[in-house]
C-alpha cells in the first residue's frame, strides 16, 4: 500500500509543482520567481553533482537551516577532513546562505523520484542529514534505494503534522524504514516521533542546535545611532517589533497607538519578516495616521517621526540592540513563531503571542524565567509593554532573566555531533 501511494504522489508531483508556482506568482514574495529559469537544470537534475570522495550530504530547507549548520559544519571537518560536504537546499537565497559555508551547495531537485534517483547517483553519498522537517518521500526513498543512511538531525514535528503522517501511514513507513537516527529538537518532537514509529530504538533527545547559535553581533550599530540622533529619538524608549507578518501588523500598531499615548515619548521600530512586504507595512502605518520612514530611505526622513520601518535583511541584531522591549512576530498569526532568544542574546525583555509552536521550547524557558511574556491581544501587548517601561528595575531584571534562559538551552550542538558520528565514525 505505501509503495502505491508513493506512486500516485509521483504522478501527482508534477501538478503540485505547477500549484506553487501559480501561489508564487500571485503573491506578493513572486519576486522569489525571478532566477526561475536560471535554477531549472538544477530543479530538473540536468546538472548534478560530482566527487572524488563519497561526500557527507546535509539537506536544509532554507536560509534559517542552514544557518544552523554554521557552527556543527566545522566540527565535522575535523572528524572527516577527506570527506566533501555537500548542502542541498530547497530555496535559491538558502543556496545563497550554504555557498558561505561550502564550495558545493545545490538546489534539491523536485521530489520526483527519477530526479532524485539520478542526483543520489551522480553525488554518492556516505550520509544524508536532514535539518529539522524536510522530510521528502522520494528524497527518503530514493537515498535507502541507493543503501545510504539518512539521519534528521535537529528534528522537529508538529501535532499536525503527525497527523498528516499517521493518516498516510503506509507511505510513512516507506518514508521512515531508511532513517538510522532522529535527533530531536525538544522533548514534545521526541514524543511525537515515538508516537509516529511506535519505538524509541531510532531517537534521541539532543536539543536545539540554533540555540547555540544565538549570540547576537551587532554590526550596524553606527548607522542606528545616525538615525536616532538625526530622528531626535536619542532620549527615547523604543519598542521593537521584529520578523512581523502582515496578518498581525494592525494588531502591533493599535498596541503601540496605546504604549505612545500612555508614554508619548516610545518610539518603535518595525521590521517585516519579509522586507518586500514592507510597503503594504507602510500603507498600515499610513493608516493608523503614524509617520514611518523606510530604513533604505533614512537619510531624506523628517526629523520626528513615530517610527521607523526597516526593509532591509540583516537588522535585526542592531535595532535590538537599541531597543527596550522587543515583541517577536509570527506569534499572533498562524506562522507559528520566529527566534525569540535573539533579543534575549541582548538581554531584552522579549514578547510574543500565543502562536509558538516553531519557539515552543525558546518562549517557555523565557517565561519561567520570567524574561519572556506571552500576550494575545493589542490590549495585552500594549499594557506589558508600558508596565516594563514605566518600571526600569522591572524592565532591567526582565532582560537579564531573557539572557539566563537562553544560556540554559545551549549544548545541542556537542550531542548532536556525537550522534552523527555514532553513524559515521572518523577514519
Amino acid at each position: 500500500m505505501g509503495f502505491l501511494l508513493l506512486i500516485l504522489y509521483n504522478l501527482l508531483a508534477p501538478f503540485i509543482a505547477a500549484l506553487y508556482l501559480v501561489f508564487f506568482l500571485f503573491s506578493p514574495r513572486r519576486s522569489l520567481l525571478n532566477n526561475l529559469l536560471a535554477e531549472l537544470r538544477e530543479r530538473f537534475a540536468i546538472t548534478v553533482p560530482s566527487f572524488s570522495e563519497r561526500p557527507l550530504w546535509f539537506h536544509a530547507a532554507s536560509v534559517g537551516e542552514v544557518k544552523a549548520l554554521r557552527k556543527i559544519l566545522p566540527l565535522m571537518r575535523e572528524r572527516c577532513p577527506s570527506r566533501p560536504i555537500m548542502i542541498t537546499t530547497s530555496t535559491s537565497s538558502g543556496r545563497a546562505e550554504a555557498l558561505r559555508l561550502t564550495t558545493h551547495a545545490f538546489l534539491l531537485p523536485l521530489d520526483f523520484y527519477p530526479l532524485m534517483r539520478r542526483f543520489i547517483a551522480a553525488a554518492r553519498p556516505e550520509l544524508l542529514l536532514i535539518a529539522e522537517t524536510e522530510l521528502w518521500p522520494n528524497l527518503l526513498y530514493a537515498a535507502g534505494k541507493a543503501g545510504v543512511n539518512v539521519m534528521i538531525i535537529n528534528a522537529r514535528i508538529s501535532a499536525r503534522t503527525l497527523g498528516f503522517y499517521r493518516l498516510f501511514s503506509p507511505l510513512s513507513r516507506l518514508m521512515f524504514a531508511n532513517i538510522c537516527k532522529i535527533a530531536a529538537q525538544s522533548r514534545g518532537d521526541l514524543e511525537r516521533y515515538d508516537l509516529l514509529l511506535g519505538g524509541a530504538e531510532k531517537l534521541t533527545l539532543t536539543g536545539n542546535i540554533k540555540h547555540d547559535l544565538v549570540d547576537l553581533q551587532p554590526q550596524g550599530r553606527a548607522a542606528i545611532m545616525e538615525f536616532i540622533e538625526a530622528a531626535g529619538w536619542k532620549d527615547k524608549k523604543i519598542f521593537c517589533a521584529g520578523s512581523t507578518h502582515p496578518a498581525e501588523e494592525n494588531v502591533i500598531l493599535e498596541a503601540f497607538i496605546k504604549i505612545k499615548e500612555a508614554l508619548p515619548d516610545t518610539r518603535m521600530i518595525i521590521a517585516p519578516r519579509h522586507p518586500e512586504t514592507a510597503s503594504e507595512t507602510a500603507s498600515r502605518i499610513r493608516n493608523k495616521g503614524l509617520i514611518a520612514p523606510l530604513w533604505s530611505q533614512r537619510a531624506h526622513a523628517r526629523p520626528g517621526p513615530d517610527c521607523l520601518l526597516v526593509n532591509e535583511f540583516g537588522r535585526l541584531a542592531d535595532i535590538y540592540s537599541y531597543s527596550d522591549v522587543v515583541f517577536v512576530g509570527g506569534t499572533l498569526d498562524d506562522t507559528g513563531g520566529h527566534n525569540v532568544l535573539e533579543p534575549a542574546a541582548l538581554a531584552k525583555p522579549v514578547l510574543f503571542g500565543p502562536n509558538i509552536k516553531h519557539t515552543q521550547e525558546g518562549a517557555q524557558a523565557l517565561m519561567n524565567r520570567n524574561g519572556g511574556f506571552m500576550v494575545c491581544t493589542a490590549d495585552e501587548l500594549a499594557d506589558k509593554t508600558i508596565s516594563l517601561l514605566k518600571d526600569p528595575a522591572a524592565l532591567k531584571e526582565a532582560g537579564i532573566a531573557a539572557k539566563a534562559a537562553l544560556e540554559a538551552l545551549k549544548g545541542a550542538t556537542a550531542l548532536t555531533l556525537k550522534e552523527i558520528t555514532s553513524q559515521f565514525p572518523s577514519r
